[in-house]
């Protein structure tokens, strides 16, 4: 009989007891929920957090929906199996997860709250958690479930650029996610977006500067076949590449309904993701309208060789971008927008800042050169109409008796200083001597002039 350590708990296939992951799905062997009751229902986590139920069973853990009372969240709590508990190397997979998840600071990666373990002796004893936050959504592949299989191609587009942007910002930080796939990648309803994409699991990520090595020794591959890379299904170190031929890979599921790959056992596939050159998307009958640019980029990292693809997921997106733009479309468009840029408005571009200083200060200029030069308005007048009562210039009449803004300062400086005269010719009256003879000696005494 095979021992319970060596049997994977998504597929159930059994293998020798040296390897610790299943090379169809990554999934630790040995993986199995526990039975009897659940020990977590019900208990406080530190944060006023309380465990509510059961959400979820996954390969490393069990996830619960929590509720943190002090910040009136929901929170989403993973908790590392019990018999995985003494595998060190899982645990460290379990612990590195909580730090990446950490680390990366971005929209699409899963936010990781806090991690600890459960004191011993007490309910859950010694277990290890981390409290993420609570994503209420659909993953990639339950959405491609619902769809038949593939998805249309802006639908496919918009998800994949993100799943980029995601990732490019793991590539940034030195971390290679190592397992990207459909259940991985998490799909939300933000606003009028319904495909918020949210990146999971790195649990198996490798971190710069860490003892690689000792965490990722399982005597298996790592990852899961359909979407591994081939330099990572013959047991070679992988680099960012990897995670752009997974991509890649799921790009071309959303299009095509299948993956570049199938076979009846793990390592069937394995073996044709090492020795097989993946047949053309647009050879899929489903992905027969894909454009050709789109199509080449695909294929281009589907590459047997890590550096005939692309470098990095920051630049696959930039590949992605420009095959969409010379097939015709717009990738502007796909990207999520706020929706008052979807109003009537929403074609009509925005002037560049420094573009819009530059038209206010020619405009000054001009005034002040014209002088009074009736031809010529104030940028206050333009500024105080609104954007659909503005006439255009050519079609704007020339106003008679208007002025500049700098004959109109001259006028008023003009006006004061006679003002000031008759104020004074009057307050020192009307003598023989007139208003601009010798002061008195009182008036001499009180140089500002006032009253004692």
């Amino acid at each position: 009989m095979v021992a319970p350590a060596s049997v994977c708990a998504i597929c159930g296939t059994s293998y020798g007891a040296d390897a610790l992951f299943c090379p169809q799905d990554g999934a630790p062997l040995g993986a199995r929920a526990p039975k009897g009751p659940d020990d977590f229902l019900g208990i406080e986590l530190p944060g006023q957090i309380d465990i509510e139920r059961l959400i979820g069973i996954g390969s490393m853990g069990r996830v619960y929906r929590g509720f943190q009372r002090a910040m009136k969240r929901p929170v989403a709590v993973k908790i590392l199996h019990r018999d995985l508990s003494a595998n060190p190397t899982l645990v460290a997979r379990f612990r590195r997860e909580a730090e990446i998840a950490s680390r990366i600071a971005h929209p699409h990666v899963v936010q990781a709250l806090m991690a600890g373990q459960l004191p011993v002796g007490g309910p859950g004893s010694g277990a290890l958690y981390i409290v993420m936050e609570y994503l209420d959504g659909i993953s990639l592949r339950s959405a491609f479930a619902a769809a038949g299989g593939a998805i249309p191609l802006p639908r496919a587009f918009r998800i994949v650029l993100q799943l980029c942007e995601a990732v490019s910002e793991a590539h940034g930080n030195g971390v290679v996610h190592r397992d990207l796939k459909p259940e991985n990648v998490m799909l939300l309803k933000r606003g009028h977006d319904s495909d918020f994409v949210k990146v999971l699991d790195f649990g198996i990520a490798r971190l710069p500067g860490s003892n690689t090595a000792s965490v990722t020794q399982a005597g298996a591959v790592f990852g899961t076949a359909r979407y591994v890379s081939p330099e990572g299904a013959i047991g070679s170190p992988v680099g960012p590449a990897a995670d752009v031929y997974a991509i890649a890979t799921i790009l071309y599921q959303a299009l095509a309904g299948r993956t570049p790959f199938d076979g009846e056992s793990g390592v069937e596939i394995l073996g044709h993701q090492i020795h097989d050159v993946p047949p053309p998307i647009r050879s899929n009958e489903r992905a027969a309208h894909v454009p050709e640019p789109i199509a080449a980029a695909i294929m281009r990292n589907l590459a047997k060789r890590a550096d005939d693809r692309c470098s990095d997921a920051r630049a696959l997106g930039l590949l992605l971008v420009e095959a969409a733009r010379a097939s015709g479309l717009s990738p502007e468009k796909l990207v999520p927008r706020p929706a008052f840029f979807e109003s009537s408005n929403a074609n009509a571009p925005f002037a560049p800042l420094s573009r819009t200083t530059q038209q206010r200060f020619g405009a000054s200029l001009a005034h002040s050169n014209a002088g009074s030069d009736p031809s010529h308005h104030t940028a206050s007048d333009a500024g105080q109409r609104s954007g659909a009562e503005r006439p255009r210039a050519a079609d704007r009449p020339a106003r008679k008796g208007s002025i500049g803004p700098l004959a109109f300062l001259v006028g008023c400086i003009a006006g004061g200083v006679a003002l000031a005269a008759i104020g004074a010719y009057r307050s020192q009256g009307a003598t023989d001597e007139g208003p601009w003879s010798k002061p008195s000696a009182d008036a001499a005494a009180n140089p500002d002039g006032g009253t004692h």
